[in-house]
């Protein structure tokens, strides 16, 4: 039986909720879930990696049981997301990891694997994101992460939203798709189900907050890389594949057929290429 455990961790006076699968290992994942999502997505793999590493699950501020921003234009950006998980691995001892991020958590993964973490992240696998966001595909995240958040008045309503919401992350069953409402879901102060979430997770900058180059930052990047790619994804398109793939000819790239945005790691055939590219990188 694999041991699991939450901390509760105090970083720039928040509170950051930190699953963490096999404590006593000292090799180490770090597994960074997406925008809108929760570290409980990365149970499946967990406990698959688990039996050979220690692997970190964190949740993001104002996400899963992290506590909410109070300041939500200064602290809900990959700057801020990136200086909590130098704190984590450095709570944690992580003198070298591995890291697992899908969607923001890939670009997260590749901001410190380009600067603050550059040379401990000995290998990244980033799930179904680029340097860019397709505009199209930008205003679809939007319209389900900002303004009022849906609000049910059953269990079963919310899931049956989810459901559609998250379909093209890979199939579920009918279990799967009930566990992970319930990884999911918060009540309201007037009683309702929701989605657990800030809704001010997502912050527009202003004229004087510039947006980052990913694609620079992407460049930087020396260690292996393993970028999965779901093949319907309206996130991560062929296109940004290519231009990626000519930066660094030498990344690993594994399309999850009949999946979108993103494969959710709950299947084997997700997990087989992270298992492998993982059990391939030398021990650090």
């Amino acid at each position: 039986m694999i041991k699991v455990q939450s901390e509760f961790l105090q970083i720039n006076d928040r509170s950051i909720h930190v699953r963490v699968f096999n404590p006593e290992s000292k090799t180490s994942i770090v597994c960074w879930h997406g925008l809108a999502r929760n570290c409980f997505d990365f149970d499946p793999i967990a406990q698959v990696l688990a039996q050979n590493y220690r692997v970190v699950c964190p949740d993001t501020l104002g996400r899963g049981l992290s506590q909410w921003a109070q300041s939500p234009a200064y602290e809900y950006h990959y700057g801020a997301y990136a200086e909590t998980a130098v704190a984590i691995c450095d709570h944690f001892q992580m003198d070298t990891l591995d890291w697992i991020g899908t969607s923001m958590g890939g670009n997260i993964g590749v901001i410190l694997a380009a600067g603050p973490m550059k040379g401990r992240i000995r290998s990244l696998v980033i799930n179904d994101v680029g340097p860019e966001i397709p505009p199209k595909t930008l205003e679809r995240i939007l319209e389900y992460t900002t303004g009022d958040q849906p609000e049910f008045d059953t269990f079963m309503e919310l899931n049956n939203y989810l459901m559609e919401l998250y379909d093209a992350m890979g199939g579920r069953s009918k279990e799967e798709w009930f566990q992970m409402t319930m990884q999911s879901a918060r009540r309201t102060s007037k009683g309702k189900f929701t989605v657990l979430f800030d809704p001010q997770i997502v912050q527009m900058p202003d004229d004087n907050t510039p947006i980052p180059d990913l694609w620079e930052v992407f460049e930087a990047v020396t260690c292996p890389i393993l970028l999965l790619h779901g093949s319907l994804s309206d996130l991560l398109t062929d296109e940004i594949v290519k231009k990626m793939l000519a930066i660094k000819p030498e990344m690993q790239v594994v399309d999850i057929p009949d999946c979108g945005h993103a494969p959710g790691l709950h299947k084997r055939h997700h997990m087989e290429p992270v298992l492998k590219f993982i059990s391939e990188q030398p021990c650090g």
